[in-house]
């Protein structure tokens, strides 16, 4: 063993620091071998080590010998510079143990450019899982480029002095996976400024990085092709900055980006359309529930408490719709609460501040601050679009977001534009009455400073000072449609705000543009734009149904508002242009967001306090950063500014997290994020809505708490078995359990799925509590209802899935049964419909009553083709038990259309879509071949007797078969494919018999053929 380690060192070159006389800051291995492409830049590479290291007063030695990988040599190193490897450089099995040891214990590595395409993933796949967290290089761009690279982390030692675009050539790596999630992304290629080649990235495009990885350190960059590369002074700092990292010399967070690391905690499973939140500095979760509960949660007790209620009209989407506390929250109790008060004789949502004493609202302490017009359906439609964010900014100003409170989805004249509708009568459907009149409080952001007395004074530079002729002193901003939801940075004082846009895909027309969305960050007072103009400042132009008459486009830079329903002024503020704006499609400007449905949230900006001892405050990486979120599209992005305040980059947060249209989410004071979750379905009363934390916890993982019960409501004694089934620890500890069947505080039982009978009526609370052998926790709650029996609602007709074409009159009937209630009061069951779009709905009034008709044509605002359904959502609240509180039963009823497109599918197998202009709504499925299918939920045929399809085919092969439940469920049809001529030619087949069937099902489009790619769906029509 002497006799190698000597040999090993003998075959070292020191590179020693000048600074003999000191102690090296640590020690370097910098390891040179290359047995595949050899870099003419290595040479390079050695010199610019042997200077840094000169100059940074460490110590390194060079070799391209590789067996000085084993562990008594390895020993004396603090990191492992790779300089531009290539080929299986160790030799033995033994030196690649050494490696992989000298990791494990603590070991620094820092990998340059070649050495994350080794080209050995098949012999040693545990290096690219290292080094680039599982991710291969399989191309690069053709030759040295001149690129831009996007800097995001501001604090690590190899990032903190870049420019934010660092521009320099460099032949850019491409990787088939992301890395991101796996590693702590540093550093992004920008492919839109050089030609990535065939295996480009997109808009995501990692190209250096960072990671704790079995117990070592780890960084690796792509970057350093080139000889000259080795000259570049912010080169030569990036590198030389990951080495003092990786060595342990310079301290610096490697997990903002790296998803293992976070926590999602549930605090709260048992909500009920759950709207806004708010974390006092206590820590205790307050939020608010759109039927009018304030509710608590506790997390010295996990448990969440009602405070209180409001009587609220929810029509429409109103209700309780937005809360925040006071800054002063600890000391005054008080709560600002925006709402629409039942027995207004107004159509009005109200802002009024109320104080919570004692855990309790006080209803009788409400102080009415300002009332917004917002109509009722005894007045017109409900039109929705309610807004309702409320925020404090830093200087104790308070904002309230407002809708425009124009109907989107009743008149189809104005399908998919802005509603500007200026005829004498329809006047409800003009959006320039509201969102673009600067005397109208709707569509608006407004700012007020409140008083302790209960009022509010006007702030100095909101958009008008007060006295203003035909303003209102409260707009902070206009030209919204819906700011549904915004914050305020208590940094700057800026207001991140999303708006919504019309629901409707390209093209831009003469009327206007496709249905673009808003992110803007309001710096100042400003208008941007809606209705006359939207996205990236496209305009709108006035329109006449009655005549088909199309004005000329609003001038955006010189904008007026020339309706006759304006009460403000005529000539309105230019409109600003949005910092982020997208439509259905993907979009070239901002390809990071995705396509489909859209619906963005502004959410919170994170402010890093060093000085917080809180153990899950997410990191310094992230400090300034804004979250925007997206409802529809389920997922977090975490947007980067520059210095100049531009969008510099948009990445995911949290992707391998399950987003269940986040309602809200803000930081709290332990720098934690909590997030409300709506739900799956559009319509409310979700079982999977929820209030969460998310902890930046860094390998100090808690276990996760499942609990369930055989029953959770019914009469007295209620006998309940608990199972603890799903409870897991992420790091394998082994789990105690302890149950607290009443929530009284005491832990009845260590088992893990004990039984309890409750003898006595009341609502309680059970509680899993789930120990590891660290100690952390995770918690559970199971809500039993004991004495009092869930109302069960049935939608008797129409069955779930019903075809009908838009206009039929369509009668329902709802039967509910309540063991207590007994003989059932329809005067107290609720019908809502909607208008069901994408994964969306546009809720209407309530309509009371067991058993009416509804007109299946009065819901119409949405472009022809549209992915729509008619829904019939039903709910009856019960009226409690003796000593138990009152539960709430749901039903809900789709309507399909007869004629279907074939893309708009729930489900598919083996198929794509295909973009062709003569397709009905533009598109069709594609890539048919035998075994294929699609699917759709829920769909019945009963009262079908026939069904078609238009297709396109230029051989004239295989069949569609129409199956129930499954591919090789029941045949309901069978239909041959005809010979069209060519793809692009489209025919409807004849109608074939479809076997009669009851029920609501999953219907199936299964195809077959016996050749590949034999032809293409494009719709499917039931007779």
């Amino acid at each position: 063993m002497v006799t190698l380690l000597a040999a090993v060192l003998l075959a070292l070159t020191a590179l020693p620091s000048s600074a003999a006389e000191k102690a090296p800051a640590f020690k370097a291995l910098l390891f040179t071998k290359a047995v595949g492409y050899v870099h003419g830049s290595i040479p390079a590479g050695i010199e610019m080590v042997k200077e840094e290291a000169e100059e940074n007063g460490f110590e390194v030695d060079q070799t391209d010998d590789s067996t000085v990988f084993n562990d008594a040599a390895l020993a004396e190193y603090d990191v492992i510079i790779m300089l531009q490897n290539s080929g299986m450089v160790w030799d033995t099995d033994e030196q690649r143990a050494a490696m992989q040891t000298y990791v494990q214990n603590g070991g620094g590595v820092a990998a340059i450019h070649n050495t994350l395409d080794m080209g050995i993933e098949n012999e040693f796949p545990w290096w690219d899982e290292l080094i680039n967290g599982g991710a291969h290089m399989p191309s690069h761009s053709p030759g040295v480029l001149q690129g831009t690279a996007k800097v995001a982390d501001k604090t690590h030692p190899s990032t903190k002095g870049l420019p934010e675009r660092w521009e320099r050539p460099e032949e850019w790596y491409n990787f088939d996976v992301n890395p991101r999630g796996d590693v702590h992304v540093l550093v992004t290629a920008d492919e839109s400024t050089y030609n990535p080649g065939g295996d480009a990235m997109g808009a995501d495009h990692p190209i250096s990085w960072c990671r704790n990885a079995e117990g070592g350190k780890v960084w690796a960059t792509a970057m350093g092709h080139d000889t000259p590369a080795y000259s570049e002074a912010e080169f030569r700092d990036h590198v030389i900055g990951g080495v003092k990292w990786a060595a342990g010399a310079e301290a610096g967070d490697c997990g903002g980006t790296v998803w293992n690391g976070y926590e999602k905690v549930t605090l709260d499973d048992d909500t009920a359309d759950p709207m806004e939140l708010d974390v006092a500095k206590d820590g205790r979760v307050y939020y608010i529930q759109r039927a009018g509960e304030v509710q608590v949660f506790d997390p010295e007790t996990h448990q969440t408490t009602t405070a209180g209620k409001l009587d609220v009209y929810t029509g429409g989407e109103d209700g309780l719709v937005g809360m925040e506390l006071d800054p002063n929250f600890a000391k005054n109790g008080w709560i600002y609460l925006y709402y629409a008060p039942a027995g207004s004789a107004e159509d009005v949502n109200r802002l009024s501040r109320f104080t919570l004493k004692d855990g309790k609202l006080d209803t009788a302490s409400e102080k009415k601050l300002l009332d917004v017009p917002a109509y009722r359906d005894r007045t017109f439609p409900e039109p929705g679009h309610t807004g309702g964010a409320v925020e404090f900014g830093p200087d104790g100003t308070l904002y309230l977001g407002t809708g425009d409170d124009v109907p989107p989805n009743l008149s189809p004249d104005w399908q998919g534009y802005s509603p500007i509708d200026w005829r004498e009568g329809e006047e409800m459907l003009d959006a320039a009455r509201t969102a673009g009149n600067t005397n109208d409080l709707r569509g608006k952001i407004l700012r007020i400073k409140p008083t302790k007395g209960g009022t509010y004074t006007i702030p100095k530079g909101n958009m008008f000072t007060k006295g203003t002729d035909k303003t209102r002193p409260e707009i902070y901003a206009m030209g919204f449609r819906n700011p549904f939801r915004f914050t305020v940075d208590q940094e700057t004082g800026y207001v991140h705000a999303a708006d919504y846009g019309p629901d409707r895909g390209l093209p831009t027309t003469d009327r206007g543009p496709e249905g673009m969305v808003e992110y803007n960050v309001i710096k100042k007072p400003g208008n941007f734009g809606w209705p006359f103009c939207h996205g990236d400042n496209q305009p709108y132009a006035p329109y006449n149904p009655d005549t088909g008459e199309i004005g000329a486009k609003f001038d955006c830079d010189n904008l007026t508002n020339p309706s006759p329903n304006n009460t403000g002024l005529t000539e309105l503020p230019a409109v600003q242009k949005p910092d982020i704006w997208y439509g259905y499609g993907p979009s070239e400007a901002f390809p990071e967001m995705g396509e489909g449905g859209s619906g963005p949230m502004g959410g919170p900006v994170y402010n890093y306090d060093a000085d917080n001892p809180s153990e899950t405050k997410f990191p310094e990486y992230f400090d300034g950063v804004s979250f925007l979120y997206e409802w529809t599209r389920n997922y977090v992005k975490e947007v980067r500014f520059d210095a100049n305040e531009e969008v510099l980059k948009i990445n995911d947060f949290l992707s391998s997290a399950k987003f269940n249209k986040p309602m809200d989410m803000t930081f709290g004071p332990d720098g934690s994020l909590y997030v409300l979750e709506w739900g799956s379905a559009f319509g409310g009363g979700n079982s999977d809505s929820g209030l969460y934390r998310i902890d930046y916890s860094q390998g100090k993982r808690s276990p996760v708490a499942k609990a369930t019960a055989s029953a959770t409501n019914g009469p007295v004694p209620l006998a309940v078995d608990f199972s603890s089934e799903g409870s897991s620890d992420a790091d394998g500890d082994a789990l105690s359990f302890e149950w607290d069947f009443d929530g009284d505080g005491t832990f009845d039982s260590t088992d893990a799925n004990p039984s309890h009978t409750y003898d006595t009526a009341g609502d309680f609370t059970a509680q899993l509590k789930v120990t590891d052998s660290t100690g952390k926790t995770g918690y559970a709650n199971v809500p039993i209802t004991a004495g009092n029996t869930a109302p069960k609602v049935t939608i008797e007709t129409p069955v779930n899935g019903k075809l009908i074409e838009f206009g039929d009159q369509v009668p329902y009937k709802v039967t509910v049964t309540d063991p207590e209630d007994g003989e059932i009061d329809c005067s107290k069951v609720f019908v809502n419909p909607a208008l069901g779009h994408d994964d969306h709905e546009h809720s209407t009034s309530d309509l009371p009553g067991c058993e009416g008709t509804v007109d299946t044509g009065d819901l119409g605002g949405h472009p022809e083709g549209a992915d729509l359904t008619y829904v019939l959502n039903a709910r009856y609240q019960d009226g409690g038990g003796d000593g138990a509180g009152s539960l709430t039963g749901y039903a809900k009823s789709v309507l399909q259309p007869k004629h279907k497109q074939a893309e708009y599918y729930d489900d598919q197998s083996g198929t794509r879509i295909v973009s062709q202009a003569g397709a009905e709504n533009g598109k069709r499925i594609g890539d048919v071949s035998d075994g294929d299918w699609v699917a759709f939920e829920p769909m019945s045929v009963e009262g079908m007797s026939q069904v078609s399809y238009k297709l396109s085919s230029p051989y004239g092969v295989g069949a569609i078969e129409l199956r129930a439940d499954s591919p090789d469920g029941q045949l309901l049809a069978t239909t041959p494919v005809p010979n069209t001529g060519d793809w692009d030619n489209y025919q409807a087949t004849e109608a074939v018999p479809v076997e009669a069937l009851e029920g609501s099902h999953k219907l199936y489009l299964k195809f077959t053929s016996p050749q590949n790619n034999s032809f293409d769906v494009d719709s499917v029509t039931f007779g």
